[in-house]
């Protein structure tokens, strides 16, 4: 007889079958890293420097230096699905980098993915970036694979306040041992209105095999102390937002989901900022425009 566990794994392995149409996580699908994504829906191609931005969009514009972790507890309200992160940015010799670590799956099944970034400008309008993944996948009883992917993205500032962004995900097409099929290639191009108070990204997104999709996502910071977030994409049944609370350097942010179907994931965040005065995305990114243009 099947045990629990095992029991327990056939069902949701089941639930994410029925869902994989809906953009649901699985298989290395391209899923929402840190709160903010989750929030904005992932329409973050052409704007949002955190920690994670690297992740939908390599081009990181802006000085940024930052510690982030993030914690979903339950995917979908599945308590045995959890996801979780860390990364780290930085900036030296005009170089913007960044490293970090996530994981999604349980006790049977887990995903875990190391990714190296880096990014710097070609102009003081234009910025270039790419990934580096080692992609691992454990399946109790079945064995293990590892896969390494790259993505590029580019970032252009047609004006101080408007902003395009083009990524593209494993652009080696690599394979995973278990199987020989590539893992999720995407494309992504959006347009973003930037501010001090007010963010807007509209994203195009396809995914291969799969219908494209249109993401829009608006940030709203009525004081220097909080944001409010929201976002939805085309043919997702879902509706997301979220907010984040700011003490000086440090930073606690939270991040929900929640689909009409499968129900709601929360996602939840503590950053630490270091060695960028304490300014707003906006102000280190006009800074570092102007740096630029003076070398």
């Amino acid at each position: 007889m099947s045990t629990p566990r095992h029991l327990a794994f056939a069902v949701i392995m089941l639930l994410f079958s029925f869902c994989l149409s809906n953009r649901a996580f699985a298989g290395f699908e391209r899923r929402f890293l840190g709160t903010r994504a989750l929030g904005a829906s992932g329409a973050l191609t052409a704007f949002g420097d955190g920690a994670w931005s690297f992740y939908y969009n390599p081009a990181r514009s802006s000085e940024t230096s930052q510690i982030d972790a993030f914690f979903s507890p339950a995917i979908f309200g599945l308590q045995e699905i959890k996801s979780t992160g860390i990364s780290i940015s930085n900036n030296s010799f005009g170089i913007n980098y960044a490293a970090a670590v996530h994981t999604f799956g349980f006790e049977l099944y887990r995903e875990t993915v190391f990714s190296l970034n880096s990014s710097l400008p070609v102009y003081d309008f234009l910025f270039l970036g790419s990934n580096a993944n080692l992609n691992h996948l454990f399946i109790k009883d079945y064995g293990s694979g590892l896969a390494l992917s790259i993505d590029a993205g580019a970032r252009v500032f047609v004006s101080e306040n408007l902003s395009t962004g083009f990524s593209v995900t494993n652009l080696n097409s690599c394979t995973m041992t278990l199987s020989n099929d590539p893992l999720p290639q995407a494309l992504a191009a959006g347009v973003a209105y930037v501010s001090e108070k007010l963010n807007i990204g509209l994203d195009y997104y396809r995914e291969i095999g799969f219908p494209s999709a249109l993401r829009i996502a608006a940030e709203y910071s009525p004081f220097n102390f909080i944001t409010f977030r929201t976002g939805t994409a085309s043919g997702a049944n879902s509706i997301n937002a979220g907010l984040s609370l700011r003490f000086s350097r440090f930073e606690i942010g939270y991040g929900g989901m929640y689909h009409r179907i499968l129900g709601a994931t929360h996602s939840f965040s503590v950053s630490l900022e270091f060695g960028n005065d304490g300014n707003s995305e906006f102000e280190q990114i006009q800074k570092y425009r102007n740096s630029l243009k003076g070398r």
